[in-house]
């Protein structure tokens, strides 16, 4: 319970005690006051009696003592100062005032019967003098000076005190009354009050804890994005994934598990445990089981959690005896599941729905690394086939060429002649120390080379000059390439316009014998040959065989 919540219930007494304080302190300056007012007409009694309840007065109001003294004391000084006034001057005057204002303070600063006991104690003095008055044992100063008072008077002011008594009295104890209603309530208010908020302030806190947890979560998930973007080799990926996780979010194992095309067999390929390394290579069955989270996961595409408060229902890993809770998610990438990533905890319901979705975004990341990393590797397997079968090409082609042309030119101070064999080359170049070979590279495939020789006796290249000439020979090995490409072109453009305009005149007629002579005739002209033979049917097909050897 707080401060505020304790100040709150002792209002009333903090109040009453306030209350008497005031009072008394106004009723010490007003009595000070009537006396010095009064004195010099005042009686020899009361010339003693009010100097002494003044004082007793002053004494109550200023000293530190008990409230209920401090309210006694301050109710027997009006009863005696209304006792003092109904004897001297009997109901006629102010004592009946001084006995009703007893009879309210009682009801007022005491929540007991104090208020009846007055009133009783009040009726009985009023009585006894009455009575005493009566019977001529007091004698009233108000018969002195002519106001008779019988019985009758004393009666009816009897009851005229007693009747707004009452209805004070009872007016006050209603009022105490709702007002403890209305404290009582308000006493549960708080505590209600209270309650809720020590509630809310417990979800604040756990809200905040798993704010914090998320926010942990997402930053480290962010940090294992990062990294493994930058993994471009399948193995050293799949280790940084699950050393990252189990680093970086406190978790006892994460293994990642690649499926077979079937997804029926999961291969363990990393694991952030020791246990978990020993087992990487395994194989593991997925068997239709509903207790499997790994066949649920691999059915479903979706988070499983599970825990052995859920009892039978949670199937345990004899390889992690430690292992209170699981999360399993599924490696998906274009709509296809690619593997299992499972994490384990040595703690009970360590894992809940907004961990899943946290993973699971990391889940995705991971798979769609994977599936990234085996286009790469695809793709550059892809390329190197590709390069080498380039490589091959040029390679024949360029025999071809080399086969059926001249090999090269040779400038001499005597001018350009061609070389026409590489055997009378290399004997005319015996001295080879003072020139620069370069190759011709096409594709990676050599195809020919550059030589020079200097002029005079200095025989030796810089690196300068050795970087131009390479320059010159790709330039130059390009060329010749375009070149080679251009002169097929113009051959394939040939081949391919013999055949229209033979096509063409073979459909200018519709006689066999015509379009017989018209095909070995302009076979003849696209060949330049000496002889061109065109026949059909069986018996010259027949002695065509024969005529074979």
């Amino acid at each position: 319970m707080n401060k505020d919540f304790s100040s709150a219930l002792y209002d009333y007494k903090k109040w009453r005690e306030s209350f008497i304080l005031l009072t008394l302190r106004a009723a010490s300056i007003l009595g000070v006051i009537l006396i010095g007012v009064s004195f010099g007409t005042a009686t020899p009694t009361d010339r003693i009696l009010f100097p002494s309840l003044i004082a007793a007065l002053l004494a109550i109001t200023v000293l530190k003592v008990q409230y209920k003294v401090r309210a006694y004391a301050f109710l027997f000084i009006i009863y005696v100062v209304g006792v003092n006034a109904i004897i001297g001057w009997g109901p006629w005057l102010d004592g009946s005032i001084f006995f009703f204002g007893c009879i309210v303070m009682s009801a007022l600063l005491f929540d007991d019967n104090t208020d009846a006991i007055v009133v009783a104690i009040t009726v009985v003095t009023f009585l006894i003098i009455a009575i005493l008055q009566q019977t001529g044992f007091v004698n009233l100063v108000s018969t002195q000076r002519g106001f008779v008072t019988n019985s009758f008077n004393w009666i009816t002011y009897l009851t005229d005190l007693l009747i707004p008594s009452a209805l004070v009295v009872y007016a006050v104890r209603q009022f105490k009354k709702e007002f403890g209603v209305v404290t009582n309530k308000m006493q549960e208010t708080f505590l209600s009050l209270e309650d809720e908020r020590k509630n809310l302030e417990e979800r604040v806190q756990e809200r905040t804890a798993e704010i914090e947890t998320r926010n942990t979560q997402m930053r480290s998930s962010a940090m294992i994005a990062r990294t493994v973007a930058d993994v471009k080799n399948i193995e050293e990926l799949l280790e940084a994934i699950t050393t990252l996780a189990s680093g970086q979010l406190g978790y006892s194992h994460v293994g990642l598990y690649l499926l077979d095309e079937n997804k029926k067999t999961a291969f363990l390929q990393a694991s952030s445990s020791e246990t978990g390394k020993r087992l990487i290579g395994q194989s593991l069955h997925i068997e239709p089981n509903r207790r499997n989270p790994l066949y649920i996961v691999t059915e479903s595409k979706q988070a499983v959690i599970s825990s052995d408060s859920a009892g039978a229902s949670f199937l345990k890993d004899p390889s992690f005896p430690q292992m209170r809770s699981r999360l399993t998610l599924p490696l998906s990438a274009r709509n296809e599941i690619l593997g299992i990533l499972d994490i384990h905890s040595n703690r009970p319901n360590a894992f809940n729905a907004q961990d899943a979705e946290t993973m699971q975004t990391l889940a995705d990341i991971t798979a769609i690394s994977i599936a990234n990393v085996r286009l790469i590797s695809e793709s550059q397997s892809l390329v190197m086939q590709l390069e080498a079968n380039t490589a091959f090409q040029t390679r024949q082609t360029w025999a071809n060429v080399v086969s059926r042309q001249l090999p090269a030119y040779l400038y001499t101070p005597a001018g350009l002649r061609p070389i026409f064999s590489f055997k009378q080359n290399r004997e005319e170049s015996a001295d080879n120390s003072a020139k620069l070979k370069i190759p011709l590279l096409l594709n990676g495939q050599r195809i020919g080379r550059i030589q020079l020789k200097r002029k005079g006796a200095s025989a030796s290249w810089s690196e300068r000059e050795r970087e131009l000439v390479e320059k010159i020979s790709l330039q130059v090995a390009l060329a010749l390439e375009n070149s080679r490409l251009v002169e097929e072109a113009q051959k394939s453009a040939l081949r391919d316009k013999a055949i229209a305009n033979v096509s063409a005149r073979v459909r200018e007629t519709l006689e066999v014998e015509s379009v017989l002579r018209v095909a070995a005739t302009e076979l003849r002209k696209v060949f330049d040959l000496k002889e061109v033979e065109v026949s059909i049917g069986e018996k010259n097909l027949s002695n065509e065989k024969r005529e074979r050897p």
